[in-house]
């Protein structure tokens, strides 16, 4: 497997980072009938990979989030943790996609929920920790 920083975001102190590991060889096990996305697979025209969203405080691992078997197409695998900013409004969770689609339409983005997850997990995790008072 083949892991590699995709993105990355941070402060002074803070660092929130996607790493994508591809999978070689992966075993597609979704609804695939007729064996054409495994097909693909092989043929290297799909390629399948893990992520995960980490959350650094100094250095130090606070909180994380992961998705496992992702499959995109080979040259398109930033549309993983790029697709919800796409300059089409109706491929976004926005006002205008859900004034023609409807109010409880949502398109499943999974990037943007990993860094909401994993920095509210981080969030959780620093509010559990001791205050520490100058004596």
């Amino acid at each position: 497997m083949t892991k590699s920083l995709a993105w990355e975001f941070c402060t002074s102190r803070f660092r929130v980072a996607l790493h994508v590991t591809f999978d070689h060889g992966y075993r597609y096990d979704g609804d695939d009938e007729n064996g054409e996305t495994q097909a693909k697979l092989d043929a290297g025209e799909y390629v399948a990979f893990d992520s995960s969203v980490i959350v650094e405080l100094d250095g130090i691992e606070i909180a994380s989030d992961s998705l496992g078997g992702s499959v995109y197409a080979a040259g398109a695998v930033s549309e993983f943790w790029t697709a919800h900013r796409d300059g089409d409004a109706m491929n976004r969770n926005c006002s205008v996609m859900r004034a023609a689609r409807g109010g409880n339409v949502c398109i499943c983005h999974y990037f943007p929920e990993m860094v909401r997850a994993a920095i509210g997990e981080a969030r959780r995790s620093l509010a559990a920790l001791p205050t520490l008072r100058a004596a």
